[in-house]
């Protein structure tokens, strides 16, 4: 049987992008020198597919399916990149729902006037 719904308040946490939003801060990313069409196509395509469990990394049959409708074909290496990228997406969106988690790229985030809110209450 559930169990009855908790009396405690939930707070909702705001995502690392919705923070950046927030402070007026742009997030830092990695460098793109090559395949940035491959990005595109990922969430073209969407990041994932659904599994009997939650979300899965893209099948090949789901790519071969988005090819035919798109009217081209993929390069093998593009294919596998996808589906690695796939893979590795949504391992991280996984991994992002422990507040603790590092970023992937970059150093952890701090609002700009934290330095100012810490030596304040501190005085």
């Amino acid at each position: 049987m559930p169990e009855a719904p908790s009396k405690k308040s939930s707070t909702i946490q705001l995502s690392r992008l919705d923070r950046h939003k927030r402070d007026g801060v742009t997030p830092k990313y990695p460098p793109i020198d090559a395949g940035a069409h491959l990005i595109t196509y990922l969430f073209e395509i969407g990041p994932g597919q659904p599994g009997s469990m939650g979300e899965v990394p893209l099948s090949h049959g789901e790519l071969r399916a988005w090819q035919d409708n798109m009217g081209f074909d993929l390069e093998p290496w593009e294919s596998q990149l996808l589906r690695r990228l796939s893979g590795e997406y949504l391992s991280q969106l996984h991994k992002a729902t422990d507040s603790n988690c590092k970023p992937p790229f970059g150093g952890l985030y701090r609002a700009p006037n934290l330095s100012k809110k810490i030596d304040d209450a501190l005085d």
